[in-house]
């Protein structure tokens, strides 16, 4: 893959997690969450099967150890570092209050009866591409991809019931097999970038957002971490039409530093923006917006000064951990 091809995956994958900020925040308008919501989980599912090389590891003893250091201890780390941040210093008044075993019981377990946060997504990730794996070394045919998404879409089905049934998996097993058919459509669209690529167009832009909307406002409001997909068909062709439309997007525009660099700290970005920085941001600006009423005379203003800051205080807690705790997000310190 070419420079250029990763800076644009980089940038979407920045586009990715601004999306998943906004979807967070408390003053977001409905309608603009209703659109969000329609691919930007997708999204990054697709790109990290974008980014997923089984080929690479001899054994799948060498990927799973590999994977269990770059997403299951990390996000570990990061409950912890955030668990700490949230009771030692936002939340202090608390302190008496903290329920240990309950918090031990949400990182190991972490089903929907025990969450703490929004990190549900790195066990899935985890779980969704051992399955990838798989299906990736034993399916060398087309024949056998149409087997695998088959088996995925009646698994994720049975998913949904048990959801529904209140059977809770342990780390949302439920979720992995949707999952697993974003990262497979990911790693297949990598393998055959070249011919497809051709599809990424300016002229598909409209037409594919257009689709991708219609179906996504048709099918209403989505949240895939509570099985919140309505109809199977629509939440698919709507979040892959959205997916194909991000991609004819950042193909084509010129590349973005800012959003570069954002997307090499998406990891980063997704664990502190909910728990510590909107937990922040959401006291000040209900300061700010009962305060400057001439300023702040929607929701959509809000959102957009919310937004901008976020990025900013997440690139400073970025910058804070890549340079003073880079084990915390599975990498090792700098050498000079």
């Amino acid at each position: 893959m070419s420079s250029k091809r990763i800076k644009y995956i980089d940038m979407l994958k920045a586009f990715c997690i601004i999306l998943v900020i906004a979807g967070h925040m408390g003053y977001t308008p409905a309608k603009v969450k209703l659109l969000l919501y329609i691919f930007h989980i997708p999204l990054f599912f697709f790109l990290s099967g974008m980014t997923l090389n089984v080929a690479k590891y001899t054994s799948f003893f060498e990927f799973f150890v590999r994977k269990f250091k770059t997403i299951v201890i990390p996000c570990f780390l990061m409950n912890i570092s955030i668990f700490s941040i949230k009771s030692f210093i936002l939340q202090p008044q608390f302190i008496l209050k903290i329920d240990i075993i309950h918090f031990i019981k949400a990182m190991i377990v972490a089903d929907r009866m025990h969450i703490y946060y929004q990190l549900w997504f790195l066990n899935v990730l985890f779980l969704a591409e051992l399955v990838c794996y798989f299906a990736i070394k034993y399916s060398d045919t087309l024949y056998k991809y149409i087997i695998v998404y088959i088996v995925l879409i009646l698994s994720g089905s049975l998913g949904k019931k048990l959801y529904e049934m209140e059977f809770w998996l342990i780390w949302s097993f439920d979720l992995v097999p949707y999952a697993s058919i974003f990262i497979l459509s990911g790693y297949v669209l990598r393998k055959n970038l070249a011919t497809l690529q051709r599809y990424f167009r300016k002229v598909y832009f409209l037409p594919v957002t257009v689709v991708s909307i219609i179906c996504g406002v048709y099918n209403t409001r989505v949240d895939l971490y509570y099985q919140q997909i309505n109809s199977t068909f629509l939440y698919f062709v709507a979040a892959f039409f959205g997916i194909w439309a991000s991609f004819i997007l950042f193909k084509n525009i010129p590349n973005i530093p800012i959003l570069e660099r954002i997307g090499g700290n998406t990891l980063i970005y997704y664990a502190y923006h909910s728990p510590i920085v909107l937990y922040i941001l959401d006291i000040i600006m209900e300061q700010l917006a009962g305060k400057y009423t001439g300023i702040f005379v929607s929701n959509y203003i809000i959102a957009i000064v919310e937004l901008f800051l976020a990025i900013i205080l997440c690139e400073l807690i970025a910058k804070i951990i890549n340079n003073t705790f880079p084990f915390i997000i599975g990498k090792s310190f700098k050498t000079t």
